[in-house]
């Protein structure tokens, strides 16, 4: 572990807000792949133990509510009390957990759009390292390899600005969304084909929406 605390802390817990909310930089992971493996969700432990009276999905996970990709930058929400780590997961299930990206996107065309897509998953590429969205009308081969769950994305584009909003989040989701729609992310290595090299990948998980399961108060924070 580096020792180095390069996570920024956006809100600290607190009787009425069992949560840690920090903003995670490109490059860093969030979640370790082992005890004490030097992430954000290690970094917000280091500052905050309470995060490991939860038990989370992974042992090593705790309080973590959701992952954001370690080249992705923008919010986590850990939680720092198993209770409301489980509501908030319930709600999470429920579509009631929202989280909104934005991206500067490559858009040729210029176009204005505003739609959703909503498709299943398979993991693509090389060992898996990519997905691909799958539809009522994909091959015979997809539709076999891929999950049952159907994924939803609300997306805005303007010019080669995106907004993006999700409720439960497949990986890569938003990123082949928007790849789909023949708008990449820019700097985006995997689903990008103008890729150049050694581009930092302008996406950035710039909002969440939730019940605050103490109060019962809507939280939104933003970057």
């Amino acid at each position: 572990m580096s020792g180095n605390v390069i996570i920024q802390v956006i809100k600290e817990p607190s009787q009425d807000f069992p949560f840690v909310v920090i903003n995670k930089p490109k490059g860093l992971a969030s979640a370790p792949l082992t005890e004490g493996e030097d992430c954000a969700l290690t970094q917000a432990i280091n500052l905050f133990p309470q995060i490991k009276n939860v038990t989370g999905k992974k042992a090593v996970e705790y309080g973590l509510v959701h992952r954001i990709d370690t080249a992705t930058s923008g919010i986590l929400l850990i939680a720092t009390e198993q209770e409301a780590y489980d509501k908030l997961l319930a709600d999470q299930k429920e579509g009631k957990f929202i989280k909104t990206y934005t991206a500067t996107v490559y858009n040729a065309q210029n176009k204005n759009i505003k739609t959703v897509i909503q498709s299943r998953f398979r993991p693509f590429g090389p060992k898996g390292s990519m997905v691909k969205p799958v539809f009522e009308d994909g091959t015979t081969s997809d539709l076999k390899k891929c999950g049952p769950k159907l994924y939803t994305t609300k997306i805005e584009i303007s010019g080669t600005k995106a907004v993006c909003s999700i409720t439960e989040g497949y990986r890569h989701q938003v990123r082949a969304h928007l790849a789909y729609l023949g708008c990449p992310v820019v700097g985006d290595r995997l689903y990008n084909p103008h890729y150049q090299g050694e581009e930092n990948m302008l996406f950035e998980a710039a909002k969440i929406e939730f019940t605050n399961p103490v109060t019962g108060k809507i939280v939104t924070i933003s970057l």
